[in-house]
């Protein structure tokens, strides 16, 4: 039966905000395994899901388009999210915000109750693809769908399912912030429950030290959003200072007296400015890779996040119903974290070495510009002495001195901005690898836990 022609309702099936779903499934979406949250809210029972093809909870109000992408993410051994709404067996309907990660010929997918303003922007959306897929063939639904995302200020569906990622987990913690403590607390008695305290325990700790990687997200999309920015006003101060040179050469041809002193300036000038818009264009490529770099750490420390709170989700209710698809999950899923870990890890080791070279350009630039500044001196000076207002030499270098002082400010803002992440970068580094440590530890103790239940 196609999902068009199943049974719907208007009944939303409700979850709690702290409830996390869970599912293993093999490439071909067949389910493996879920957790309890998955399966009850579905309202299928446990064995008349799993085996099945993942799309027995799909809903005929998501566009196809939608599925398009999340599929090309995942065939290209990509993570990938999305909002998705899902039908239960009784018709009923529940919304998730679902991340899914690759691995070992393996799709693990994590998803959470969607709460950020760009939640209900996405239903609007969803409802003109969903109107007009019918009358449009795939390719003219994915660029629908593009425009529509760029209407929106995203470049393309990776650009918006990152920002989506980390408003998602934004809104989740303030909306944890405003609710009452919890109590965590476990009744511990017998050896293994004993070494399942001590597992959540560290998992909590392992945790809270990802929680204050992410706190700084909101930082590293403000570095982003500044390298973008001065890349963008030096590159337009670069073609200034360009246009000027030859405005200068121009002028030179025009005065007889002082005419080769000028042409000269007018020629240090314009070598100056190619040697510039060089340095500025290699800048301007390392600003893009640092760009695209703090992109892939943002996403990786949400991705990391979410997938610790799965971790101790799934450790609490190991405690409560200890079984070993439980355990497997939660070996799993620390194998899920070691990957991302070390992509973190290899990450940050690539952005010191970006920002290593961004400092030698900026520090070159600084040096052309300072060169500049007395070519500009030199050519106030002479045009004092040549008293020629026709030539139109004491406008270009008053010019010129304008874009030097534009120019030497903004290398000095960005350089600080440099020189500053390539400390937190360099933090980030060693945290990483104090990390992985841990997350050994917590391997540890999940084999402990193995051998007291073997």
């Amino acid at each position: 039966m196609k999902n068009s022609e199943l049974h719907v309702s208007s009944q939303e099936a409700k979850f709690d905000l702290s409830e996390l779903f869970f599912s293993i499934t093999k490439t071909d979406s067949t389910i493996l395994s879920g957790n309890e949250t998955f399966v009850r809210i579905s309202g299928y029972e446990r064995d008349e899901i799993i085996g099945e093809f993942h799309n027995i909870i799909r809903h005929p109000d998501m566009p196809r388009v939608v599925f398009k992408t999340f599929w090309d993410f995942l065939n290209a051994g990509k993570s990938v999210a999305a909002y998705v709404k899902n039908r239960t067996k009784e018709g009923g309907y529940y919304w998730v915000f679902a991340v899914v990660f690759p691995l070992r010929e393996r799709y693990v997918s994590i998803r959470i109750k969607p709460n950020s303003q760009l939640f209900g922007s996405v239903k609007g959306l969803y409802a003109q693809l969903l109107e007009s897929q019918e009358s449009l063939d795939m390719q003219e639904s994915e660029q629908q769908l593009l425009e529509a995302l760029k209407s929106f200020g995203y470049r393309d569906y990776e650009h918006f399912m990152n920002e989506a990622l980390i408003a998602e987990l934004l809104m989740r913690k303030k909306l944890f912030l405003e609710r009452e403590a919890i109590d965590d607390s476990f009744c511990a008695k017998s050896e293994l429950e004993l070494k399942i305290e001590e597992l959540y325990c560290s998992s909590k700790k392992m945790l809270e030290r990802y929680a204050k990687w992410f706190e700084k997200i909101e930082g590293f999309s403000k570095i982003k959003s500044l390298f973008e920015e001065k890349s963008l006003v030096l590159s337009s101060l670069a073609r200034d200072i360009v246009f000027l040179s030859l405005n200068a050469s121009v002028a030179s041809y025009r005065v007889d007296t002082y005419g080769e002193t000028f042409g000269v300036l007018a020629s240090d000038i314009r070598v100056n400015a190619k040697e510039n818009d060089i340095l500025i264009a290699q800048i301007d490529v390392l600003s893009q890779s640092l760009s695209e770099s703090l992109n892939e750490v943002i996403f990786l420390v949400s991705s990391i996040s979410l997938q610790m709170e799965m971790i101790t989700y799934f450790i609490r209710e190991l405690f409560e119903n200890n079984n070993e698809e439980l355990t497997k999950n939660v070996s799993f899923l620390f194998e899920l974290v070691h990957v991302y870990n070390k992509k973190l890890s290899e990450l940050v080791l690539m952005i010191e070495k970006t920002i290593q070279k961004s400092i030698l350009h900026l520090n070159a630039l600084e040096e052309q510009i300072m060169y500049l500044g007395y070519v500009q001196i030199y050519g106030i000076i002479e045009s004092a002495r040549s008293n020629d207002e026709s030539s139109g030499f004491s406008e270009i270098f008053l010019q010129l001195k304008s874009l030097i002082a534009n120019t030497t400010q903004e290398v000095s803002e960005i350089k600080q901005v440099v020189e500053k992440f390539f400390t937190d970068n360099h933090i980030l580094i060693n945290e990483s690898k104090e990390n992985e440590k841990m997350l050994v530890k917590l391997e540890d103790e999940i084999s402990d836990i193995n051998n007291i239940e073997g």
